[in-house]
């Protein structure tokens, strides 16, 4: 089976998932030949792929242009590799990659696998816009064997915009497992919470922010990974916070080890992988209610839920959190991971699907 991978942009859940579907399809050499066509800038975030199966284009920034340019660069791979399989990463690669198909129709006919990592109408924006991008969804439905939602939330918002059932297939993303011991920290009274991500809206920064300045629990100490989303733009820190700026994933390991839990102030997520790395850690998790982030957090199960954008809610559960009770709900969310969120079960799925629409 010869699948190629197209992707406009690789960084954060989309590498994540794109390197753990690469691996896994070269160690079966009998089974799939494979092509990447990613923007070469980000090509270092793909790093399980064999440079063979590496086709880089020119990405410089999300303009006019760089899409263009990742249309003809698409169109090239196609016609020379002749997929069997066409598997599409995000919106933008969903819309683009599909127009080009169809004007290669007569040309090359591979089927289409396409996952949005999150329909662009799950945003908070104007109904305006979301009955535009639903609009093009369902325009580029001919055009798609099969959608693959990373979370049943999606799947249900999907059918709910007029998008086929019989499209859609919910395969949650998936991370590897760890065996991992965490120490024994008990009797050391600080809580040690960790936030993973952009500082911006989406991911609820101003929240958190909001919720830490009211803080009342000494033994609270958080520490934030990542950054703005634009390096020009500024923002407001906590004095007695520890950031550590973006991290590449091997440097992460050391604060899931060492988090009591970790915080997801989210206010719409198609589905996070962060939370699936905590749990793997055994780190249980602080989350709004938004969206997907219930599928993963069971309330006072594996985690806490907080109300959607409410400070004063996320303040009342770093207020009362404990060790002990974070340690057990941990080991609770671990297993769930186990049972239902690991990259071999995601993977799986995947290859599944592919089988299947081959078929049809």
């Amino acid at each position: 089976m010869k699948i190629l991978h197209a992707a406009e942009t690789i960084k954060g859940g989309v590498a994540t998932v794109l390197k753990q579907l690469v691996a896994a399809q070269q160690d079966e050499k009998g089974s799939y030949q494979i092509q990447c066509l990613i923007p070469a800038d980000q090509a270092g975030e793909l790093d399980t792929a064999h440079a063979e199966n590496v086709v880089k284009w020119q990405r410089k920034g999300r303009s006019i242009g760089a899409l263009f340019s990742f249309a003809a660069a698409f169109c090239r791979t196609v016609i020379k590799f002749k997929p069997d399989v066409v598997h599409l990463h995000s919106s933008f690669a969903g819309v683009i990659g599909r127009a080009c198909l169809l004007l290669l129709w007569p040309i090359v006919r591979p089927k289409v696998v396409y996952c949005p990592h999150a329909f662009s109408f799950l945003m908070q924006t104007s109904n305006g816009k979301k009955k535009i991008y639903s609009f093009i969804e369902k325009a580029l439905l001919p055009m798609t064997d099969a959608i693959i939602c990373v979370s049943q939330y999606e799947a249900d918002q999907a059918k709910a915009h007029g998008i086929s059932a019989d499209k859609l297939v919910v395969i949650h993303n998936g991370v590897a497992e760890r065996h991992i011991e965490k120490s024994d920290t008990l009797n050391d009274p600080r809580i040690n919470v960790l936030f993973v991500g952009r500082f911006d809206y989406q991911k609820g920064y101003d929240v958190l922010f909001n919720a830490m300045k009211r803080n009342q629990n000494p033994n609270i100490h958080l520490t934030l990974i990542g950054d703005s989303v634009h390096s020009a733009e500024k923002i407001e820190k906590l004095p007695d916070a520890e950031y550590t700026g973006w991290l590449k994933a091997s440097q992460m390991e050391p604060y899931f080890i060492a988090a009591d839990v970790l915080v997801i102030p989210s206010r719409w997520e198609g589905f996070a992988m962060v939370p699936l790395e905590a749990m793997s850690y055994s780190v249980p998790i602080i989350a709004s209610d938004a969206t997907s982030l219930p599928e993963v957090v069971i309330n006072n199960e594996t985690g806490y839920l907080f109300k959607n954008g409410d400070a004063d809610s996320l303040l009342s559960v770093l207020n009362r959190l404990d060790k002990s009770d974070l340690r057990e709900k941990g080991r609770k969310g671990n297993q769930l991971f186990t049972n239902n969120f690991t990259s071999q079960a995601m993977i799986a799925k995947t290859h599944g699907l592919y089988a299947d629409i081959l078929k049809r």
